[in-house]
């Protein structure tokens, strides 16, 4: 397994592409410096990480980035799969409070003991793991769900998580500038009234700020397929003069 590398084990957004599967949504299986880190669990997770030749049990550190299930439905198939039935629990879950704690978590209190440590991501808040840090950053405004941005430090490199919400102006404080890379879930190509989502457009604002080395689009609604993601990352990169690309179900990209 290739160090610095992200997998896009699915890359399907909103309600009828994830619960149709017209593409995947499985997540993203993060390698930095070593650590294998999984990324939002969504339907099917479990399956698509051994068909892409992963195995749940190399899984050091699962991130949750809100309690959606199109983000985290395939938790706790996840959890147990990779802790061997809470044999082997794993070392952390990084996720908001909401996803473990309330009236309705996602993760089943059975399963709890799988896991040796919860972090409970927001604003401003650094987790320490071996060699990495895992950020919070900016408070996205997303409807039901307790959502932030999320960095991924190691000592040479920054991976940058743009999860789903609403475009404020506050989302243009609080990343890092000049990532290696930047990945931003892209739902819609233009801005759309009335959904808690990024378009392409929203995007374009962002990357002229951050100015990441290389930039991924991901997260694709029905409008977005028709539209064509790679047209749209091509746009992307015309207009900022940064590398964009459109990721697609099973993409691995090197930073």
């Amino acid at each position: 397994m290739l160090n610095d590398s992200l997998t896009f084990l699915g890359t399907g957004g909103g309600r009828v592409v994830v619960f149709r599967q017209i593409r995947h949504s499985g997540g993203m299986w993060l390698n930095i410096d070593g650590v294998n880190i999984l990324i939002d669990p969504g339907p099917g997770s479990l399956v698509r990480i051994f068909e892409r030749g992963f195995d749940t049990r190399d899984i050091d550190v699962i991130v949750v980035s809100h309690r959606h299930l199109d983000h985290c439905a395939d938790l706790n198939s996840v959890v147990e799969s990779a802790s061997e039935s809470k044999k082997n629990p794993k070392d952390m879950l990084v996720c908001p409070s909401d996803v473990v704690e309330g009236e309705d978590p996602i993760l089943l209190k059975y399963l709890r003991k799988a896991l040796r440590e919860y972090k409970y991501i927001g604003e401003n808040v650094e987790i320490p793991y071996k060699n990495i840090k895992i950020l919070g950053t900016v408070k996205h405004i997303h409807q039901g769900a307790e959502t932030y941005g999320i960095e991924f430090h190691s000592k040479n490199k920054k991976v940058i998580y743009v999860p789903c919400g609403r475009f404020y102006e506050g989302m243009l404080e609080g990343y890092s500038e000049n990532a290696d890379l930047m990945v931003f879930n892209t739902t819609f190509p233009v801005k759309t009234e009335g959904y808690y989502h990024l378009s392409a457009q929203d995007v374009e604002v962002m990357l002229h700020r951050y100015k990441p080395k290389k930039a991924v689009i991901t997260h694709f609604s029905i409008a977005m397929l028709k539209a064509d993601p790679e047209k749209i990352a091509a746009r992307l990169s015309r207009k900022t003069g940064l590398p964009v690309i459109a990721a697609y179900d099973g993409m691995r990209i090197d930073f």
